[in-house]
């Protein structure tokens, strides 16, 4: 997944020049809250995310329905991960901080993890492919799309960090 993320991050400066392909999300549904632009590339999903702090123990422990991969480009967060299969969180077997720059990929259908920033709202990029077949948490609501202002923050901070040449 990690060359997955690689090779959207080549083609990101040209992906955000269409704004009508990206779709807007505003997941609120448990913490952490996270600004979400998503769209569709070649079999792989693409998102850009704004994620925003909570409380230490407020950050939601959850499987990936997903292989996934995702780059940390502004902040610092941290990470716990775990291993189970079901929805029941299995233990924490790591804690792990997080910055700008970090990369990591979750390949295994029963890898869980969850991110909480710090101090400041951390920025990230993330690619995922195919659904699995595997239970996952039921998000119990239906999420609102991403406001205006909150679509533009997303366009206007990855196109500076992702200039077009």
């Amino acid at each position: 997944m990690l060359d997955a993320l690689h090779a959207i991050e080549a083609r990101l400066p040209e992906l955000l020049r269409d704004e009508a392909g990206w779709t807007g999300l505003y997941v609120d549904y448990h913490p952490p809250v996270v600004e979400r632009l998503w769209r569709q590339v070649d079999g792989v999903r693409v998102y850009l995310h704004r994620i925003l702090p909570c409380a230490p123990d407020d950050a939601l422990f959850h499987p990936h329905p997903w292989p996934s991969a995702m780059r940390l480009i502004e902040g610092t967060y941290e990470m716990a991960i775990g291993y189970g299969s079901g929805t029941e969180a299995p233990p924490r077997a790591a804690l792990l901080m997080l910055t700008a720059g970090s990369e990591y990929e979750m390949t295994d259908p029963n890898s869980w993890h969850y991110v909480r920033p710090v101090s400041a709202p951390t920025m990230s990029l993330m690619v995922s492919g195919p659904p699995w077949d595997r239970p996952t948490i039921a998000v119990g609501k239906t999420l609102d799309p991403l406001g205006d202002e909150q679509r533009a923050r997303l366009f206007d901070f990855f196109r500076q960090r992702y200039p077009a040449r």
